[in-house]
């Protein structure tokens, strides 16, 4: 596949996936030390990979932790909706 034919399949992801995979290649480029997180998102943006950078996020978000609720998962009822 080549970078266009990839960056083509991902604009068809819904925004949910996309920022997944914006967060993936985020982090294997931290690990390969070779540019920060924020300037991963800004040449995602250029790219029009994805849509936007949401205002305030920058790399200290780090410590986010998601609001714990009762019941199922969000995720298996948007997919049991979905249905």
């Amino acid at each position: 596949m080549t970078p266009q034919e990839i960056i083509t399949e991902i604009q068809k992801l819904p925004p949910i996936k996309r920022k997944e995979v914006l967060e993936g290649i985020s982090q294997n480029l931290l690990e390969n030390n070779v540019i920060s997180e924020a300037e991963a998102a800004k040449r995602l943006l250029k790219k029009g990979i994805i849509i936007e950078i949401p205002e305030g996020w920058d790399e200290s978000d780090e410590d986010f932790e998601p609001i714990e609720i009762k019941g199922k998962p969000l995720s298996e009822t948007i997919i049991e909706d979905r249905r």
